[in-house]
């Protein structure tokens, strides 16, 4: 219930309402054209927490799981929510969370941070660790205009696991001809086996290839226009993620053998159902971890020379996104200019794809030997 009466204008019989800051300032709410009652009495308990602003009793729990429930659930994408609540429950709670927010310094954030890079987290997980503290600031601050300024604020702060050790060599995105073969091989005999061939012809997101539907494939291109990831049905975030790709003469006999398995198995026409009869990104990362099982080659022995006995080649090790790896690596390895390439992986800025897509191989360097040796000095 708001603190304060609601009047009725005697002008065009809207509803008024009046409430004081906590900065002295008069704050006046108007009911909407045709608004109900109801919803102007929420709105009105929405202005007098606003009004209040940071109780000196609130604490960073109070804020995080109001920010959640206010910002996340109605602004964001379920993934956002199964990601911050984990994080912040997990790695900023137990330092912080009791905390009031006017007692929250930036040597806290630091120690939090520093605490979760010093346990061997990526540098990018210390980015959401921090992220689960400065975004409930920043929307207090900005949305509900609490005068508080965010501990996160002006921070620096590097992760250890930034740092260039020479004893910790980076797993390469690229996967070579030799663990492709593998894969395919172990994968020829799996549903999913067209799926893994359209990612490894188009570098499409794991989720843009699991959404297609028979509709998306025309005679020359394939439409991009959704995701499916863990959560669900995805739009496409940007406008440059939707996209047509052009369809080689492989591509699309990949596609067209795939339509013709599921042409009527689903009335939406998805390429790629699971047992419901809808994309499931569960059921294709667990086949894909038991495909990967496949790889591995073991030394055979026993009386059916069946029994496993020793390890040859251990399985290959790979992930979904490293298909999309490799094809932007394989494709600026041939040629294809920048441009093109970007528009394909649907990609709003050429940096995104030359930055974090595109590796360098041996031929890359052999290419660049050549065109040294080629220089008149």
């Amino acid at each position: 219930m708001p603190k304060n009466r609601i009047h009725k204008s005697k002008k065009d019989g809207r509803y008024l309402y009046y409430v004081t800051d906590s900065q002295g300032k008069r704050r006046q709410l108007k009911s909407r054209k045709n608004e109900s009652s109801g919803s102007f009495r929420a709105r009105c308990d929405a202005l007098d927490k606003e009004a209040e602003g940071p109780s000196t009793k609130d604490t960073m729990d109070d804020l995080f799981y109001l920010w959640i429930e206010n910002h996340v659930k109605v602004h964001l994408s379920p993934a956002e929510l199964r990601v911050q609540v984990p994080v912040y429950e997990n790695h900023v709670r137990p330092f912080i969370g009791h905390r009031k927010l006017t007692d929250i310094k930036r040597a806290d954030v630091y120690t939090v941070l520093s605490t979760a890079s010093k346990a061997g987290l990526s540098s990018s997980f210390v980015k959401k660790i921090r992220g689960a503290i400065s975004r409930p600031y920043n929307w207090a601050i900005n949305t509900l205009g609490y005068e508080l300024v965010a501990p996160t604020q002006g921070l620096v702060f590097r992760a250890t696991s930034d740092d260039e050790a020479a004893d910790v060599e980076k797993r390469s995105r690229i996967i070579s001809d030799e663990d492709m073969e593998r894969i395919m091989k172990a994968a020829s005999r799996s549903k999913y086996f067209n799926y893994f061939k359209i990612l490894a012809s188009t570098g499409l997101r794991p989720s843009e290839a699991l959404g297609l539907q028979i509709r998306d494939i025309k005679d020359d291109f394939l439409e991009i226009r959704r995701g499916w990831t863990i959560d669900g049905y995805s739009p496409l975030k940007t406008k440059a993620a939707k996209r047509d790709i052009p369809l080689t003469t492989d591509l699309k006999c990949i596609l067209l053998d795939q339509r013709e398995k599921y042409a009527f198995v689903t009335k939406e026409g998805w390429l790629f159902p699971a047992a419901n009869k809808k994309p499931s990104m569960n059921a294709l990362q667990c086949a894909f971890k038991h495909i990967l099982k496949q790889t591995a080659e073991w030394k055979k022995g026993g009386k059916t020379n069946q029994k496993k006995i020793a390890i040859i080649r251990p399985p290959v090790k790979c992930s979904l996104y490293d298909f999309r790896h490799t094809f932007a690596t394989r494709m600026a390895e041939a040629g294809m200019h920048q441009t093109a390439l970007q528009a394909i992986m649907g990609h709003t800025d050429i940096s995104i794809t030359l930055k974090y897509y595109i590796g360098v191989t041996d031929n890359m360097m052999e290419q660049a030997r050549t065109l040294m040796s080629a220089q008149n000095v």
